[in-house]
């Protein structure tokens, strides 16, 4: 299964301009993730850590499938980890 399509909650976007990452390094964080997710204990299914091009370590939750589209997954927030893990 291919995740080809993203969307974003308002609070999605408004922590990632916050946290200042980039929309696409935490689409690719998921897209290369996912099939090794964690399950997430709070507001989205599933978990995914990933980490930036100048090595920041970020975590993102999300929604998969969003609705019954499988090709799309609905990013819920995004977060910096910091180098504790939390």
């Amino acid at each position: 299964m291919t995740i080809e399509h993203f969307t974003w909650t308002a609070h999605a976007q408004l922590r990632l301009a916050q946290r200042h990452l980039d929309r696409l390094e935490v689409e690719q964080a998921i897209r290369e993730g996912h099939d090794a997710r964690e399950v997430n204990d709070g507001r989205a299914q599933w978990l995914v850590r990933g980490e930036t091009a100048a090595g920041a370590v970020f975590e993102v939750i999300y929604d998969h499938p969003h609705g019954d589209d499988i090709e799309t997954v609905r990013i819920v927030s995004v977060w910096r980890v910091d180098q504790a893990g939390h």
